[in-house]
């Protein structure tokens, strides 16, 4: 049975008093494979890599990032990017990765794979309309990705909103939009839920819990429930103050000593 979002928050899994929900992906690429790439290409290897990281952390929820997954793949076929080089037309290249049947197939995959054998509720983290535009605009030619905007975003999100359905069945304890900007000096163009209508109107009729993630934390679509972010400095051993919200969604670094994480783990009562 899937534990939602809103479950594990209410009575998080571990006993901890609020919530956590868990991006490890760089920390355990770190301690466990030592830097070496992560096994995308092999679904229960990267289950079994996701789990091995889940089962020593033990986070309430735990971050699936497929940007990881379509980074990677960008990088290894050419023949993608060529396709996605095609038109110059705004949201041209987002589409055309998204609706590649074959690398669609392997992402289902690896999320059905991962969902099955994960010890823990697992959240879908996927980049937001705008950041995945913005991310993918260079394809077309053009490096100009100031220039993008809301209607640039909402339309981008039928693309991605088509594509979710694929994973509507899956035992996810919510959706994760994550808008952060790619590059963190780059102007900022804030789009709201408003604009992702055909994403929250494809969550809600599968009964999928959809927040959005920027660089202070995560609103939850319809619901006042808000995170705040676990600075990463947290997991350095460093004094931080908590900050008061309804769960906490941090990110260790790669960088982090295990002795010390493990230490700051179980500071979290």
């Amino acid at each position: 049975m899937t534990t939602s979002l809103l479950t594990a928050i209410a009575s998080p899994p571990s006993g901890r008093a609020t919530a956590l929900l868990l991006d490890h992906h760089a920390y355990a690429q770190s301690v466990f494979l030592r830097n070496r790439p992560a096994p995308w290409d092999d679904p229960t290897s990267y289950a079994r890599f996701f789990n091995q990281a889940q089962g020593l952390l033990k986070p309430d929820l735990a971050i699936l990032d497929l940007n990881h997954f379509y980074t990677h793949h960008l990088e290894q076929n050419p023949a993608l990017r060529d396709s996605m080089s095609q038109k110059k037309r705004t949201g041209y290249a987002l589409r055309t990765m998204l609706a590649d049947k074959g690398l669609t197939r392997s992402v289902i995959d690896l999320a059905q794979t991962l969902t099955a054998m994960a010890s823990g509720p697992v959240v879908l983290q996927i980049p937001s309309p705008m950041q995945w535009l913005r991310a993918t605009h260079h394809y077309s030619g053009s490096s100009d990705i100031d220039s993008l905007d809301a209607d640039d975003a909402e339309n981008s999100s039928m693309y991605v909103a088509d594509w979710l359905r694929g994973f509507a069945a899956l035992p996810f304890a919510a959706i994760l939009l994550d808008d952060r900007p790619i590059d963190p000096s780059a102007p900022t163009t804030p789009v709201g839920y408003d604009a992702y209508t055909p994403i929250t109107n494809i969550t809600a009729h599968y009964r999928l819990i959809v927040g959005m993630r920027d660089s202070h934390g995560v609103t939850l679509h319809q619901q006042t429930i808000r995170g705040s972010v676990l600075p990463e400095n947290y997991w350095r051993g460093e004094q931080t103050t908590l900050p008061p919200c309804d769960f906490h969604i941090t990110q260790i670094p790669a960088t982090a000593v295990p002795e010390v994480v493990l230490n700051q783990l179980a500071q979290l009562k």
